[in-house]
């Protein structure tokens, strides 16, 4: 992820303190401490593993299912201000919802049988849609829920005449990946509850031009969700504590990961809309300093104990997927990992993570300039898709990150053109399913970005669809 835009949510509300900013997220923490569901139990060194994938341990299993009850956590904004709830949503979650707790069964993968029309299916390494072999080009968006009237937003205000113009102008049966996060996307900056109406409309506007969505539910960083970096307790079960997004007093998210993941996925499961679910961008097991939290982890980040770190990401994986795979069987969970040797994901620990049966799709991230297929003989691309073939799953490049520009010294937008359909070529070859370029904008935002936008020569190679 590269982000070169102003995120305005946590500075302002850590600026805040603990005064009156903090006041209706507190009492949204309070609620939630004496409702909150036990952690699950965090992997045990005798859970490790070894060099190949057949002597790993198993992850640890699930606790057992609680349920629990919120106090009305969750707006719904109607009326003028915003659009209401239409067919790309059909389940509305009330304001008083029923979670659970980590489910028992084994999580799999959606088979290509099971798959209705319209739903992106996998078989064996190749991704499916209505039956026959899918792959795709498309792009990151990942402000498009802002809506500075509504929540603290990430990135762009976006206007519905910017939204159209996104979707329309990509190929037939696209996809668009985006953040749907909780503080920033989903959160109504004026109640401190949870609040459907900016990404309703993404959901909606998407499902008026028949493309779909990749939904990322957090990142690794929180820059724009809990304001924390994700470390190997949150991956052990920390993502279940309504507590984990408290910085300087003040809770950043009116719900646990856990919670909102689960009405997140309740709410849009039978959007047509919907694509695959990314439970979280660029997950690592890695450990920040705490002066750099949150926003300037990247580069200063520590890697421990990799093997505790692989651990912690498989468990992690195979809880939440096998959740999402329970209350939503018919999409993919695709992993949204950077694949470039981050802590826990490191040479052959990407094969072990990616073998978890909450994962469906794999991932890597592309932001090794013009080589068509980057990175070295340990963690480079090659491998990760060496590693998709190895595990059965297809696999995705969810970030193509290529700066350019009219600045002196820049790759020209014409060039990037070069860059990306060498990269396209090469990748489907070598078995990739799908390429999303980083990141889409309604106008240019400098003279040498990565930025796509209208009327850049990239959109008009994206408009024509993949690589035959």
């Amino acid at each position: 992820m590269r982000c070169e835009r102003p995120e305005r949510h946590w500075v302002r509300k850590l600026a805040a303190g603990a005064g009156q900013v903090a006041a209706l997220s507190l009492a949204a923490f309070l609620v939630l401490s004496l409702t909150g569901r036990p952690l699950p139990a965090a992997p045990s060194p005798a859970d490790g593993h070894g060099a190949a994938a057949t002597a790993r341990g198993t992850a640890p299993a699930s606790p057992s299912s609680t349920s629990t009850t919120s106090d009305s956590t969750t707006t719904t904004t109607t009326g003028a201000e915003s659009p209401k709830l239409g067919p790309a949503h059909p389940e509305a979650i009330p304001d008083t919802t029923t979670t659970t707790g980590p489910t028992t069964s084994t999580s799999t993968m959606p088979t290509l049988s099971s798959q209705p029309a319209g739903v992106i299916g996998a078989s064996g390494t190749s991704l499916t849609l209505n039956g026959a072999p899918y792959t795709f080009v498309g792009v990151n968006a990942y402000e498009i829920a802002t809506d500075w009237g509504v929540n603290e937003g990430c990135g762009g205000d976006e206007t519905q005449a910017q939204l159209d113009q996104l979707f329309s102008g990509l190929p037939p049966n696209s996809l668009v990946r985006f953040w749907a996060f909780q503080a920033t996307m989903a959160t109504n900056v004026d109640t401190g509850r949870i609040d459907w109406a900016p990404l309703d409309r993404v959901f909606d506007t998407a499902a008026a031009y028949h493309q779909r969505l990749v939904v990322v539910a957090t990142d690794q960083g929180g820059t724009c969700d809990g304001g924390q970096w994700q470390d190997s307790a949150w991956y052990e079960g920390g993502f279940m504590d309504p507590n984990a997004d408290v910085v300087n007093g003040v809770n950043l998210t009116p719900l646990s990961y856990w919670q909102y993941l689960q009405d997140l996925v309740t709410r849009y499961r039978s959007s047509p809309a919907l694509g695959m679910w990314e439970p979280i961008s660029e997950a690592e097991a890695s450990t920040c300093p705490p002066q750099d939290e949150p926003s300037n982890c990247s580069g200063n980040q520590t890697c421990p104990d990799e093997t505790t770190a692989a651990q912690a990401l498989r468990y992690f994986f195979d809880t939440v997927g096998a959740e999402i795979h329970s209350l939503d069987p018919q999409h993919l969970v695709e992993d949204g990992l950077l694949g470039g040797g981050q802590c826990g994901t490191s040479g052959t620990d990407y094969e072990y993570v990616s073998e978890s049966p909450g994962i469906d799709v794999l991932s890597v991230h592309d932001y090794y300039g013009a080589a068509a297929m980057g990175g070295d003989q340990w963690n480079g691309m090659a491998v990760r898709f060496s590693q998709a073939q190895a595990v059965g799953k297809p696999i995705i490049t969810g970030e193509v990150g290529i700066q350019a520009g009219t600045a002196s010294g820049c790759t020209t937008l014409s060039q990037r053109v070069s860059e990306f359909e060498a990269k396209e070529q090469a990748q489907f070859q070598a078995g990739d399913s799908g390429l999303m370029v980083w990141d889409w904008v309604p106008a240019a935002t400098s003279d040498c970005a990565y930025d796509t936008f209208p009327g850049d020569p990239l959109m008009g190679l994206i408009a024509q669809g993949p690589v035959s």
